[in-house]
């Protein structure tokens, strides 16, 4: 791209003298029901797009016939960490008919599903935080699931950790605890699958991991109130949920809302309490539920483009904010999802004769490849960035001397044009890369990440790569168009 004389729409300037905190390898991951039932929530009563004509099937695909595709798409992204819960998690029982109130069960586990998520942890290489049943409050019960299933299809070093419930703080709205149901009510309810546990030679075993709280209780001080309750000492990982914007009750959420630069800064501060509360009782926090909007999602939105642009912030963000990972979540509410980063649908395999998937890669997942390739291992670098438009940019290297990647996010709702990138000590001729699409709702089949797209399986041709010089003063100077994000690779200067 050939840029213009104009007055730059950015100048970035990047350090390199100083490496940042460095980004975990397996910072990527998916948040994923335990299964397609019990999810809990109506469909959408909005607006339709293109992407919502068929309903997605689970990503994982069947005990009988896994979804190797998926599989795939997982180790794009490297070392990562699936999570296994959601709405289903308390509402879908192990052995229902033993549950204490078998009337919460709106879904049944089996075995296979188990064996299932066994494949997806090997085939991908992922851990795992497989969330248990706490809604039916019974420590026994859940024992049952853990040793009779569990403990007899998944390796324990294919488990990240157990997670005990999923968003609590919502139990006594949904009528399964008394009113009101407080951090502390909550402690206890924990504690007590905890002790059963520890006293089961099988269970103990396992790492524990919570609250993944979402809502009332996502604050530094209910936060604090779970870790010192439970004792920091006997959680491997501090997990907790956001959704800044909702369709729930039919809501409606616009691009402009999702890319508006309140809503990051909103997003920010909430982290910094969050992960401060976390680090000063020395334990990790993961963001291991998250999307552009509760309840599955917008419509236009957030299977759109500008989707990408915001999880590609989003993803950064919750770097340079201190949490140790981060779980894009999948929704199979009726009517389908508008926000999972990968959607599956039935397709027949007629070589093999037998049950196959179609699986399409959504703008969101072109997000989490970027940031797979430009960060994950990586250590952030201080830059300064000078911009009248919506503009994001971030910076990251493996080491002092290594090749520094420069990623700008566009996220301005009209502007584009030339931008300028200087990394200190760094004038080697550079490679220049581009996640764009026509317009910000662009769907799926018009994004492209150096112009080159994923196919079902979840490969991807090799991309196009622009050479680019820097000028005299040791600028690379580029053309950013208005529904893109670019990602710089600028080489080491002792590369050859």
């Amino acid at each position: 791209m050939v840029a213009s004389a104009q007055a730059p729409l950015a100048t970035v300037s990047v350090q390199t003298e100083q490496l940042g905190a460095r980004i975990p390898e397996d910072f990527v991951g998916f948040s994923l029901e335990v299964s397609t039932a019990g999810q809990g929530i109506g469909a959408f009563g909005g607006s339709t797009s293109e992407s919502r004509a068929r309903v997605a099937e689970y990503a994982l695909g069947t005990p009988e016939a896994p979804n190797k595709g998926f599989f795939q798409f997982m180790r794009n992204l490297g070392p990562g960490i699936l999570r296994l819960g959601g709405n289903s998690q308390d509402n879908t029982c192990w052995n229902a008919t033993a549950a204490p109130h078998p009337d919460w069960c709106k879904g049944e586990l089996r075995i296979g599903d188990f064996r299932l998520y066994s494949e997806a942890a090997r085939a991908s290489g992922w851990r795992l935080i497989l969330g248990l049943n706490l809604k039916q409050n019974s420590s026994q019960w859940a024992l049952d699931e853990l040793t009779h299933a569990v403990a007899k299809e998944i390796k324990p070093d294919e488990i990240l950790g157990l997670e005990l419930g999923n968003e609590p703080d919502l139990f006594s709205r949904a009528g399964s605890r008394p009113g009101p149901y407080s951090p502390a009510d909550h402690v206890k309810d924990f504690l007590a699958y905890a002790e059963a546990f520890r006293q089961n030679s099988i269970a103990k075993r396992y790492a524990l991991v919570g609250p993944a709280t979402c809502c009332k209780w996502r604050n530094a001080q209910d936060l604090g109130t779970f870790i010192d309750g439970v004792g920091a000492s006997k959680l491997k990982l501090v997990t907790v949920h956001s959704y800044l914007l909702t369709t729930c009750g039919g809501k409606q959420v616009t691009i402009a809302e999702l890319l508006a630069p309140e809503l990051m800064t909103r997003f920010n501060k909430e982290a910094e309490s969050l992960v401060a509360s976390a680090r000063a009782r020395k334990v990790p926090i993961a963001l291991a539920e998250t999307n552009s909007a509760s309840c599955g999602g917008m419509p236009g939105v957030s299977d759109a483009f500008a989707a990408a642009l915001w999880g590609l912030d989003s993803l950064f963000s919750a770097a340079e904010d201190g949490f140790s990972g981060i779980n894009f979540h999948f929704s199979y509410r009726p009517g389908g999802s508008s926000y999972n980063p990968v959607d599956t649908y039935k397709a027949v395999d007629a070589r093999r004769k037998q049950q196959g998937y179609q699986n399409v890669a959504k703008p969101l997942y072109y997000a989490m490849y970027l940031f797979r390739q430009s960060a994950s291992g990586k250590h952030l670098l201080s830059l300064t960035t000078n911009s009248a438009a919506d503009l994001r940019s971030y910076a990251t290297s493996e080491c002092a001397s290594c090749a520094v990647n420069v990623v700008l996010i566009n996220k301005d709702v009209s502007a584009s044009g030339r931008v300028s990138v200087h990394v200190s000590n760094r004038t080697r001729r550079a490679e220049l890369l581009f996640l764009e699409a026509p317009k910000l709702d662009s769907l799926s089949s018009e994004v492209t990440y150096g112009g080159v797209q994923f196919d079902s399986e979840g490969h991807i041709p090799t991309p196009h790569l622009e050479q680019i010089e820097p000028d005299p003063n040791g600028n690379y100077q580029f053309n950013l168009p208005n529904a893109a994000a670019a990602l710089l690779v600028v080489p080491s200067p002792k590369q050859r």
